[in-house]
């Protein structure tokens, strides 16, 4: 192999390697119910917050109460 094959080869590990870390790498943070009300995520309904102004931790989604979900 030359120089050229091997940077294209790494460079497509090293490509395929990042695409895995940024679908799968992440970890939802999942918090605990709060007094008061408590806002959830549409599309994830398990990221909760009971903070109103709250973005869901995988879509980036703002949080809706959680009586709204699923409406």
């Amino acid at each position: 192999m030359d120089t050229s094959q091997i940077l294209v080869t790494v460079g497509g590990v090293a490509l395929i390697a990042g695409n895995l870390w940024f679908f799968f790498g992440k970890k939802a943070t999942i918090k605990p119910a709060a007094k008061g009300a408590l806002y959830a995520c549409p599309m994830h309904p398990w990221i909760t917050s009971d903070d109103p102004t709250a973005d869901c931790s995988i879509c980036g989604m703002k949080l809706v109460r959680s009586d709204e979900v699923g409406n």
